[in-house]
């Protein structure tokens, strides 16, 4: 339609109608706007907390790699630009740290909270898994590596996902053996 065509369209067209039209799209917009905001904001410092306090159960099994002194450096320094907020440079030393020690169960997992902080569900999944994969499969940090699973997954709407990860993180705890 030519542009000589399209102003005659217009001219034609009653007022009334182009305002009930222009109305519904603003109506259409509100209502958009509105669902989008009744969507609580997440709170990733309480996904985090939660991913910590499932490793306090009480196991007899406890499982730490040996890190050489860079390494952990970094790691402490990763910690302390964390508890100042700033997760973006905790997630970058933690990356500095995996790079001379690329396969550190902790530091995945680590490098996963911190990815929940930042709302980053791809990348929380892919390093908790890469952690569990690396780590014992046992004890406090498979229990982490599942809760991360499970609270990404119920932030991302896969109900069945989540109620797999809790059922796997059941698995991850090792009781003492029963002495009589």
């Amino acid at each position: 339609m030519s542009g000589r065509n399209s102003a005659a369209l217009v001219a034609r067209v009653p007022l009334s109608v182009l305002m009930l039209a222009l109305s519904l799209v603003a109506c259409r917009s509100q209502v958009e706007v509105a669902s989008v905001a009744a969507l609580a904001p997440v709170d990733t410092a309480a996904l985090v907390a939660k991913v910590r306090a499932a490793a306090a159960a009480d196991d007899v099994l406890q499982v730490e790699p040996l890190r050489d002194a860079q390494t952990e450096d970094l790691r402490l320094a990763a910690q302390r630009l964390e508890r100042q907020g700033d997760y973006r440079a905790a997630l970058q030393r933690l990356q500095q740290a995996r790079v001379l020690a690329p396969q550190d169960p902790t530091l995945l997992q680590e490098a996963a909270e911190l990815s929940l902080y930042l709302a980053d569900w791809e990348q929380a999944i892919a390093l908790a898994s890469r952690s569990f994969e690396n780590g014992p499969r046992l004890g406090p940090l498979c229990r982490r590596n599942w809760t991360t699973l499970q609270l990404v997954r119920e932030q991302i709407g896969d109900g069945e996902g989540s109620a797999s990860a809790q059922a796997q993180r059941q698995r991850c705890t090792v009781s003492a053996p029963v002495r009589m």
